[in-house]
């Protein structure tokens, strides 16, 4: 671990008073965390350390007690938290030892304890200590965050899905906001758990999300979702939630950490009426209209799709603040393909997606065979813009093999005019 020489400086200075006994450095994606394990350094001392190697200094603050935080003249962001090493390890064994769980940082500690390096170990405590809790994540401890966390996720009258539910109901955006990060923080520990790993705080979660080995079916388009349906408030969000935890679920079963919910007794069929037959269950194809736009491009933009069963309109929309106009077309044909594959009475129907943008019908028909045969390259050996989105659609155009057609935009069609009401009205939202 290269560590910046400033930063370097500050840990020898601390490392020559006698109330530090142990210094551990820890690296993060936004700065650096110092821990320095001992009795309490004077705030004096402190100061006169700090401040001529710091261009913004903020010394125990009242809202972070025990914490110096900052910058250096070289820019290192670092924050130094002074710690009794008795008082972690007595933390670390609640959680390690004895399954002690609070929600959201259960292990947290735990994995920068693991991920950091020892810069001073006068009694060798700490090296000790690491030692102690170098150890798998315990099979019971994974159980407790499950017992924990799952019920805060499932439709009971007070999870944070129904309270999220009801603050939409009645307007309250901002209850709306905090009932939705909740759930996510509980999700995410959950995945973590799950995994078997320790969680590694809360930035670039999504991002490092991505590396673990078992995730939630569409994991990436699930939190897309939702971050689209609680940004805008609409009315979409409960049901995303849903979607969300039931793909959680799944992998909590196949874990072992969840029991499979019973099997549904089948319905007793009520008596045959004499009356009129039923209609016949739809079975023809399924109308899809898409479009996408940006005000700027790049700048603020917006999706949306129609898909039409023959005796049903589904409408969604959504944006982003910064993008561009062919990211949005891209990302209003993958939200439909996705709501398609979401519901079990559109399975196996054929489909048919109208697109005014010729760049996703020739990508997705033609060009796209030459671009991941090439490495994703063009043939000006240049790389494939939107290449994620490209993915992402590739895999839906295989999996529903859906009939791409292109219809002029801004010619009178009803449904292409009404993709393209929505975007413009979600763009004026935003």
């Amino acid at each position: 671990m290269v560590v910046p020489r400033l930063l370097a400086e500050v840990v020898e200075g601390l490392a020559a008073r006698a109330e530090v006994e142990a210094v551990e450095i820890i690296p993060g994606p936004e700065g650096w965390t110092v821990w320095v394990f001992g009795t309490p350094v004077p705030l004096g001392v402190r100061k006169d350390l700090l401040t001529p190697r710091a261009t913004v200094l903020e010394l125990d603050a009242p809202h972070r007690p025990g914490i110096d935080a900052g910058e250096l003249n070289d820019g290192t962001k670092v924050s130094l938290e002074y710690l009794s090493l008795d008082g972690v390890v007595d933390g670390l064994a609640a959680v390690v030892d004895r399954a002690q769980i609070t929600l959201g940082v259960t292990t947290r500690r735990w994995h920068q304890f693991n991920a950091g390096e020892v810069k001073v170990d006068r009694t060798g405590r700490l090296t000790a200590a690491r030692a102690r809790f170098a150890v798998p994540y315990p099979e019971a401890l994974k159980r407790a965050v499950v017992q924990a966390a799952w019920p805060r996720l499932t439709t009971g009258w007070d999870s944070l899905r129904s309270q999220a539910a009801s603050a939409l109901t009645r307007g309250d955006w901002v209850t709306v906001q905090h009932r939705t990060a909740a759930f996510l923080t509980a999700t995410f520990e959950l995945v973590w758990a799950a995994n078997g790993q320790t969680h590694p705080g809360d930035l670039g979660l999504v991002a490092q999300s991505q590396t673990l080995p078992a995730l939630p079916s569409d994991w990436a388009g699930l939190l897309g979702a939702v971050d689209r349906a609680v940004g805008m408030a609409r009315p979409t969000l409960p049901d995303t939630l849903d979607r969300l935890a039931e793909a959680l679920r799944v992998v909590l079963v196949r874990q072992g950490l969840l029991d499979a919910p019973p099997p549904r007794a089948p319905k007793a069929s009520p008596p045959a009426a004499p009356a009129a037959p039923l209609a016949p269950t739809p079975s023809g194809p399924l109308t899809v209209y898409t479009d996408g736009g940006c005000i700027g491009n790049p700048g603020k933009g917006a999706w949306a799709y129609l898909v039409d069963d023959g005796t049903l309109r589904v409408e969604d929309t959504g944006g982003e603040p910064l993008t561009t106009n062919n990211k949005m077309e891209l990302q209003g044909v993958i939200e439909a393909l996705r709501a398609i594959h979401g519901r079990a009475d559109w399975q196996g129907r054929p489909i048919r997606i109208h697109t005014d943008s010729q760049y996703v019908r020739n990508g997705i028909t033609t060009w796209i065979k030459t671009w991941a045969a090439n490495g994703w390259k063009t043939a000006a050996k240049e790389p494939v813009k939107n290449q994620d989105l490209w993915v992402q659609l590739q895999k839906w155009d295989a999996l529903l093999k859906p009939e791409w057609k292109w219809v002029k935009g801004h010619a009178g069609n009803p449904n292409n005019e009404r993709c393209d009401q929505l975007v413009r009205r979600t763009m004026d939202q935003m």
